[in-house]
C-alpha cells in the first residue's frame, strides 16, 4: 500500500477523486477546505491556507508526520471547481483569487522542491490540470457547452500549467523522484468522472513506479491525457 498526499482539490470536493485510493487501502493525507472530521483511520486532513508560505511548509511537515513516508503526491488544479468559486470579475476580488489559485501552488511546490533536494527518497509526483473553458476557448473552438470561466480562473490555470512544467523540470532532476503531467479538457472521456480519474491515476502511478528507468525530463514535460495509455506507450498532446 502507498502513502499518498493530495494537494489543491480540497476535501470534501476531492472525495470522489480519492475514493479509489481509499478503497484500495492506501493511506491518504489531503488538503481540506476547513477543519473537517473524517471517519476513516487511513485519511488525514489539513486545512491549507494557500495565501501563506508558512502554511505550505506546515502542510508538508504534517503530511510527513502522519504518513511517515510519502510515496506519491497528486497536485490538482481543478478549473471547473475554481470557476464556481471565483465568478467575479471585480478588481477587489483579484487578490483572493490569485492567492488561492496561483500563490499557494508556488509556495507548496517550492517547499516540496527544497525538501526533496535535501532528502534522497523514491517518490512519484503528478501535476493534474483539469481545465475550465475560457472565453478564448469559446471563441476559437466549436462544440464547447460550458459557460466560460472568469478571466482570473483562465489566467490561473495557465499559470498552473507553467508552474507544473517548470517544477517538473526541476523535480525530475532530483534523484529518486519521478514526475508526470496530466491534463483533462472539456470533451475528455474522464472529464466529468473524478472517481474513474482517480482509479486511472492509481494505475498510472503503479506503472510508472515499475519502470526500470524513469522518463527523461523532456519526456516528463509532455502532458498526458487523463485516461491515456500507461507509461511505455504514451498518449501525449501539447
Amino acid at each position: 500500500m502507498a502513502n499518498i498526499l493530495v494537494v489543491g482539490k480540497d476535501l470534501p470536493e476531492s472525495e470522489s477523486l480519492i475514493k479509489n485510493f481509499e478503497l484500495k487501502g492506501h493511506k491518504i493525507f489531503a488538503t481540506a477546505s476547513s477543519d473537517i472530521s473524517i471517519n476513516n483511520d487511513n485519511i488525514f486532513t489539513f486545512s491549507w491556507n494557500k495565501a501563506s508560505s508558512i502554511s505550505a511548509k506546515t502542510l508538508l511537515i504534517q503530511a510527513e508526520s502522519r504518513l511517515v513516508q510519502i510515496d506519491r503526491i497528486l497536485i490538482v488544479f481543478d478549473g471547473t471547481a475554481y470557476a464556481k468559486k471565483f465568478e467575479s470579475e471585480r478588481i477587489e476580488d483579484c487578490t483572493q483569487a490569485v492567492e488561492n489559485m496561483i500563490s499557494g501552488y508556488i509556495y507548496f511546490c517550492q517547499t516540496l522542491l527544497n525538501r526533496l533536494s535535501q532528502k534522497n527518497k523514491d517518490i512519484s509526483i503528478s501535476f493534474y490540470l483539469k481545465t475550465a473553458a475560457t472565453k478564448a476557448d469559446i471563441v476559437s473552438a466549436k462544440g464547447i457547452a460550458q459557460a466560460p470561466c472568469a478571466n482570473t480562473v483562465a489566467i490561473a490555470q495557465a499559470a498552473f500549467k507553467s508552474t507544473a512544467e517548470n517544477f517538473c523540470a526541476a523535480l525530475n532532476e532530483v534523484q529518486g523522484v519521478k514526475v508526470f503531467l496530466v491534463q483533462s479538457e472539456p470533451g475528455n472521456e474522464l472529464y466529468a468522472n473524478d472517481r474513474e480519474t482517480g482509479g486511472w491515476f492509481l494505475s498510472y502511478f503503479e506503472a510508472l513506479e515499475k519502470l526500470k528507468n524513469k522518463p527523461a525530463t523532456k519526456q516528463a514535460l509532455s502532458w498526458v491525457k487523463a485516461g491515456g495509455k500507461m507509461p511505455g506507450s504514451f498518449a501525449l498532446f501539447r
